[in-house]
């Protein structure tokens, strides 16, 4: 039963179960012969990097800790955002007043 058709894996996944499907199958089927296990791993690994495979230096993801407390509040901030923005409007008027009557080059 091949497996190698699974949603939750790319093509380049799907290549790979599938070359190794076909390598255990053809060790298994030489029997009593067959080759030791480091030695067929090695092949495989190699088979691997032939098709570009290399290792990388990826780490477990660390633990997620949620943030304590509850945050700010925002109606106590839309009240000073709207204030801010009034002090900016009111700066900006007499700026442009001072500019009107020569106070400011």
């Amino acid at each position: 039963m091949t497996r190698t058709n699974e949603p939750n894996l790319d093509e380049a996944s799907r290549k790979a179960v599938a070359a190794l499907a076909i390598r255990i199958r053809n060790r298994d089927a030489a029997g009593a012969d067959r080759e030791a296990p480091e030695i067929f791993a090695n092949e495989f690994v190699q088979a691997l990097r032939g098709q570009g495979w290399r290792p990388t230096a990826a780490r477990p993801a660390l633990r997620w800790s949620s943030p304590r407390g509850r945050g700010a509040d925002p109606s106590q901030h839309a009240d000073a955002l709207a204030e801010a923005r009034r002090a900016c409007a009111d700066g900006a008027a007499k700026l442009k007043a001072a500019e009107r009557i020569g106070d400011i080059p």
